[in-house]
């Protein structure tokens, strides 16, 4: 991915210039809601897992453990997803709408 950070057009300096990243924090909320949903939903494996091995204790143990089980699956879910947001995000940022600010004169524009 092309990281290149143009100069501001009106101090002539690219020290200064950021991203304007409205898009990258969308996809990250985004993706961490439907990727946390995902993994607590597709995570029936790691719930009868996690209930299997609390059954050493009867009932509490086997409740706690389909918990943890469907708990462990929501957070990969959640973080999968929000590094694949992110990304998502960040490229739409940088490649589609190009809007770009600096941080020493206050300019905003495009590329």
């Amino acid at each position: 991915m092309d990281k290149e950070i143009p100069l501001c057009p009106n101090c002539q300096s690219s020290a200064y210039v950021v991203l304007v990243n409205t898009t990258q924090k969308i996809g990250t909320a985004v993706g961490s809601a439907a990727g946390g949903a995902a993994g607590y939903y597709g995570a029936s494996a790691g719930a009868t897992a996690g209930g299997t091995i609390g059954s050493i204790v009867p009932i509490i143990g086997t409740g706690l453990g389909v918990i943890a089980g469907g708990l462990a699956g929501a957070l990969a879910g959640f973080f999968a997803g929000s590094a694949v947001g992110n990304q998502i995000g960040e490229h739409i940022d940088r490649h589609i709408i190009s809007e770009w600010r600096c941080n020493l004169c206050g300019t905003e524009f495009e590329t």
